[in-house]
C-alpha cells in the first residue's frame, strides 16, 4: 500500500484520473474529454497500470475506482495542486524519445496478429543476414568473420529466454502467447536495422567512412527501440512502472550487449 501511494503521489496524473473515476464510472472517451491535456495513449497506459495494481477495474468497457484506489485516494495529502497537472517537461520530451504512446495502442491489438506480422520481418532479417554474412551479436548487427553463422539465431533465443526471465520475475501470471508476440514485435526494430546493415554490406563493395557511421548509428539506436517497446507492453501487463522496467532492460540486455560487441569488435 505503502508504495501505491509513493507511486501515485509521484504521479500526479494518475491522481486527477482517480479523482475522475471517483464520480462515478466511465469509458476512455469520457475520460479523454475531462483531462484533455493528457495524451490519450498515456490515459490508457495510466488507467491499465492502476488495473494491474488493483486500483481499478474494468467493466463493460468502463474504468470504476476500486474500494483500494479510494482508500489509496484518502491517504494522498490534501491540497495537492500538482494533481491537476499534465504531463511534466521531462516526461513530455521522453514521451517524444521513446515513442511509447504508438507502443501503447501495440497492447490492444491481437497478439496472434502480432505475431503473424512481425514473425516474417525477423525470419527474412535473419535470411538476409545469413546470406550477406552479416551476424546478430545479441542486439547488434555485426559484420565481422570473428563469429560463425548460428550466432544470429542464438541471439533472438537468448534475447527471449532473458526476456522470459524478466517477465516471470515482474509478472504474477505469465500469458505465453501475448509474451512471445510482445519479443518478436520488439525485434522488429532490431531485425530492420539488421536488414538495413545487410544491404548496405552487400551493395558496398568498399565501406567508407560516410557508410560506417550511419550503420553504427543505426545498430546502436535500433536495440534502444526495441527495448523501449519491450518496457512498455511488460510495463502495462505487470502495473511497474515504465522507467523502472526499461532501466532493468538496459541493465540486462544492452549494457551486456554493448560490452561484448566492443570486446569483439576490437579483437
Amino acid at each position: 500500500m505503502a508504495e501505491d501511494l509513493a507511486d501515485l503521489i509521484s504521479m500526479p496524473r494518475r491522481i486527477l484520473l482517480l479523482t475522475l473515476l471517483e464520480d462515478g464510472p466511465k469509458d476512455i472517451q469520457e475520460i479523454a474529454r475531462l483531462a484533455p491535456h493528457i495524451p490519450l495513449s498515456i490515459i490508457v497506459y495510466d488507467l491499465e497500470q492502476l488495473r494491474a495494481r488493483g486500483i481499478v477495474t474494468k467493466r463493460s468497457n468502463r474504468y470504476l475506482i476500486t474500494d483500494r484506489g479510494i482508500e489509496l485516494l484518502g491517504r494522498i495529502p490534501k491540497g495537492l495542486e500538482d494533481a491537476w497537472r499534465g504531463l511534466s517537461a521531462f516526461n513530455r520530451v521522453l514521451n517524444v524519445i521513446s515513442l511509447r504512446p504508438v507502443w501503447t495502442y501495440l497492447y490492444y491489438i491481437n497478439p496472434l496478429i502480432l505475431l503473424s506480422m512481425s514473425t516474417p520481418v525477423v525470419l527474412l532479417s535473419l535470411i538476409m543476414a545469413w546470406l550477406t554474412n552479416v551476424k546478430l551479436l545479441l542486439i547488434f548487427p555485426y559484420m565481422g568473420m570473428a563469429v560463425p553463422w548460428y550466432i544470429s539465431p542464438i541471439s533472438i533465443i537468448t534475447y527471449g529466454v532473458l526476456d522470459y526471465a524478466i517477465s516471470y520475475r515482474l509478472k504474477p501470471m505469465v500469458i505465453h502467447l501475448r509474451e512471445i508476440s510482445n519479443i518478436m514485435v520488439s525485434l522488429i526494430p532490431i531485425a530492420v536495422s539488421l536488414s538495413i546493415v545487410s544491404l548496405l554490406y552487400y551493395f558496398m563493395v568498399h565501406l567508407t567512412e560516410q557508410i560506417l557511421i550511419p550503420i553504427y548509428i543505426i545498430s546502436y539506436l535500433a536495440p534502444v527501440l526495441s527495448l523501449v517497446m519491450l518496457s512498455t507492453l511488460t510495463a502495462l501487463d505487470t502495473g511497474v512502472l515504465f522507467e523502472h522496467i526499461a532501466i532493468i532492460y538496459l541493465a540486462v540486455l544492452y549494457v551486456p550487449s554493448s560490452i561484448l560487441y566492443l570486446t569483439i569488435v576490437n579483437l
